[in-house]
Protein backbone atom coordinates (compact mmCIF):
# COMPACT_ATOMS: atom_id res chain seq x y z
CA UNK A 1 0.00 0.00 0.00
CA UNK A 2 1.47 3.56 -0.89
CA UNK A 3 2.37 5.88 1.91
CA UNK A 4 -0.07 8.60 0.63
CA UNK A 5 -3.18 6.23 1.37
CA UNK A 6 -2.09 5.22 4.87
CA UNK A 7 -4.85 5.31 7.61
CA UNK A 8 -2.19 5.41 10.59
CA UNK A 9 0.32 8.41 11.27
CA UNK A 10 3.78 7.32 11.15
CA UNK A 11 5.37 6.70 14.56
CA UNK A 12 7.66 9.31 16.11
CA UNK A 13 11.34 7.54 16.17
CA UNK A 14 13.42 8.32 19.48
CA UNK A 15 14.75 10.95 17.87
CA UNK A 16 12.15 12.50 16.46
CA UNK A 17 10.46 13.41 20.22
CA UNK A 18 10.99 16.57 21.55
CA UNK A 19 10.85 16.11 26.00
CA UNK A 20 11.66 19.88 26.30
CA UNK A 21 8.33 20.86 23.96
CA UNK A 22 5.81 18.15 26.22
CA UNK A 23 7.09 19.32 29.39
CA UNK A 24 6.79 22.94 28.46
CA UNK A 25 2.83 21.97 27.49
CA UNK A 26 2.37 20.25 30.81
CA UNK A 27 3.85 23.01 33.02
CA UNK A 28 0.93 25.16 30.38
CA UNK A 29 -1.69 22.74 31.42
CA UNK A 30 -0.70 22.89 34.97
CA UNK A 31 -0.38 26.40 35.44
CA UNK A 32 -3.92 26.70 34.18
CA UNK A 33 -5.79 23.94 36.09
CA UNK A 34 -4.13 25.37 39.31
CA UNK A 35 -5.54 29.01 37.87
CA UNK A 36 -9.14 27.51 37.77
CA UNK A 37 -9.38 26.09 41.19
CA UNK A 38 -8.23 29.68 42.47
CA UNK A 39 -10.92 31.54 40.37
CA UNK A 40 -13.00 28.55 41.07
CA UNK A 41 -12.64 28.78 45.08
CA UNK A 42 -12.76 32.76 45.28
CA UNK A 43 -16.21 32.29 42.94
CA UNK A 44 -17.63 30.27 45.28
CA UNK A 45 -16.68 32.30 48.94
CA UNK A 46 -18.10 35.31 47.27
CA UNK A 47 -21.38 33.17 46.74
CA UNK A 48 -21.22 31.98 50.56
CA UNK A 49 -20.47 35.55 51.51
CA UNK A 50 -23.02 37.19 49.69
CA UNK A 51 -25.75 34.87 50.98
CA UNK A 52 -24.70 35.10 54.43
CA UNK A 53 -25.15 38.74 54.53
CA UNK A 54 -28.31 39.08 52.55
CA UNK A 55 -29.98 35.96 54.34
CA UNK A 56 -28.80 38.16 57.59
CA UNK A 57 -30.44 41.30 57.04
CA UNK A 58 -33.69 39.54 55.69
CA UNK A 59 -33.78 38.00 59.01
CA UNK A 60 -33.00 40.85 61.00
CA UNK A 61 -35.49 42.92 58.96
CA UNK A 62 -38.38 40.12 59.37
CA UNK A 63 -37.84 40.22 62.92
CA UNK A 64 -37.90 44.20 63.53
CA UNK A 65 -41.31 44.21 61.53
Amino acid sequence: MPDEYRLTPPRPGPERIDLAAIKTDFEFAIDQISRLHTQLARTALGIIFSTSVISTLLSWWFLAR
